[in-house]
C-alpha cells in the first residue's frame, strides 16, 4: 500500500467520524447547568403552594418536567455518542428505545406548546370561561398531549410492519423504518410536528396583535399591566422552540414533497438542526425562569441588599449640610379677650 492510499484512507475515516470534542464539552456544561436550574425551579414549586395552584403555571411546569426527563435520559446518550461516534449499545433494541424517547418527548413538548398558546389567549381574554371549564379546556388537553405521542410512537416504532436498518454511527441510529415509508412518515411530519407548530405560531401572533391593540387603548392600560406577565411567560418559551423547529420543518417538508432533494438540506436537517433541538431542551429551564415572575422576584431583594452594601463600602458624595439655628421663644402678648376670661376665673 503506497502513501497516497494511506492518506486517502485517513481522510476518509476523518470524514466518516467527525470530531465532536467541542460539542461534547459545550453540551456537558449546558447539561449540568440545565439540571441545576430545573431542580431549583422544582424546589420552588414544591415549597410554594401559590405556584402550584396557579393555573397559568401548570403547562410551564409540565414542559419543564418533560424537558428535564429528556435531558437526564437522552443527553447522556448524546454525550457518549460525541465521544465515541457510536451508539452506547450497538443493538437494534437500544436504537429503537433511543428513537422512542427522543421522538415522544419532542412531540409532547410541541403539543404542550400548541395547547399553551391557545389556552393563554383564553386566559388573557376569556379567563372566566376557562375557570368554569378547567377539566375540558385545561387538564384534558395536557393529559392528551402527554399520552398520545407515547402511544403513537410505541406503535409505529415497535409494531409497524417493516424492518429497521439502524446505523449505529448516526445520532438516534438514523431513525426507525417507518420514517422512510411515504404514508406513515408524512402523517408523522404533518400531524405530529407541523400542525402543532403552525397552530402555536399563529396563536401567538394573534395573541400579540390583540394584546398590543389593547395596550394602545387608553382605557385598557391597567388590564394590559395585569396580562403582561401572562404573555411574557409563554412567549419567551415558545419563541425559543419555534426558532429551532421552524427551519427543521421547512427542510423536512421540502425533502418530503420535492422530487429532487439537495444534499445540503439533508445535511442541515440531519446534523445542524437535530443537534440544536438538544440545546433548546437544555436552555428551557432558564427561559422558563424568566417567565416565572414569582420565582424571579427572589433575586430582587438580593440585588437591593448588594446595592446597600456597595453604598456602605463606596458612599456617595456628601451633600452640603445646612445648619439651622433655634429661634428664641418669646411669650405671647395677652389680648383683651384672654384677660377678661382670667378675671372671671378669679372671681
Amino acid at each position: 500500500m503506497d502513501n497516497k492510499t494511506i492518506l486517502n484512507s485517513t481522510l476518509f475515516n476523518k470524514n466518516k467520524y467527525p470530531n465532536y470534542s467541542i460539542a461534547f464539552w459545550m453540551y456537558l456544561i449546558m447539561f449540568i447547568l440545565s439540571i441545576g436550574c430545573s431542580l431549583f425551579i422544582f424546589l420552588q414549586f414544591i415549597f410554594k403552594r401559590a405556584l402550584r395552584i396557579n393555573v397559568n403555571n401548570h403547562v410551564v411546569l409540565v414542559v419543564l418536567i418533560c424537558s428535564f426527563l429528556q435531558v437526564i435520559s437522552e443527553l447522556p446518550l448524546v454525550l457518549v455518542y460525541f465521544r465515541t461516534n457510536v451508539a452506547l449499545i450497538p443493538s437494534d433494541t437500544f436504537c429503537a428505545l433511543w428513537c422512542y424517547v427522543d421522538y415522544a418527548f419532542n412531540v409532547v413538548i410541541l403539543m404542550l406548546m400548541c395547547h399553551a398558546s391557545i389556552e393563554r389567549y383564553l386566559l388573557v381574554f376569556h379567563h372566566v370561561f376557562i375557570y368554569h371549564h378547567l377539566i375540558i379546556f385545561h387538564y384534558l388537553p395536557i393529559i392528551f398531549s402527554i399520552i398520545y405521542p407515547f402511544l403513537f410512537y410505541f406503535g409505529f416504532i415497535f409494531f409497524y410492519p417493516c424492518v429497521s436498518q439502524y446505523d449505529y454511527t448516526k445520532i438516534t441510529c438514523q431513525g426507525p423504518c417507518y420514517l422512510f415509508e411515504r404514508i406513515p412518515g408524512s402523517i408523522d411530519l404533518l400531524i405530529n410536528i407541523t400542525l402543532p407548530l403552525c397552530i402555536s405560531i399563529l396563536s401567538n401572533i394573534f395573541l400579540l396583535c390583540r394584546v398590543f391593540h389593547q395596550k394602545h387603548r387608553m382605557k385598557q392600560q391597567q388590564k394590559w399591566k395585569k396580562n403582561r406577565h401572562l404573555v411574557i411567560q409563554l412567549i419567551s418559551i415558545v419563541i425559543v422552540h419555534n426558532l429551532v423547529w421552524l427551519p427543521i420543518i421547512i427542510c423536512l417538508l421540502i425533502e418530503l414533497f420535492s422530487p429532487v432533494v439537495d444534499q445540503i438540506l439533508i445535511d442541515l436537517s440531519v446534523n445542524l438542526f437535530t443537534y440544536s433541538i438538544y440545546i433548546v431542551i437544555m436552555i428551557c429551564p432558564f427561559v422558563s425562569l424568566l417567565g416565572l415572575h414569582d420565582v424571579r422576584q427572589q433575586f430582587i431583594p438580593r440585588s437591593s441588599m448588594s446595592n446597600r452594601i456597595l453604598n456602605i463600602i463606596r458612599p456617595r458624595a456628601r451633600s452640603p449640610v445646612i445648619h439651622v439655628l433655634p429661634l428664641p421663644l418669646m411669650p405671647l402678648p395677652k389680648t383683651e379677650h384672654v384677660s377678661k376670661l382670667n378675671n372671671k376665673v378669679e372671681k
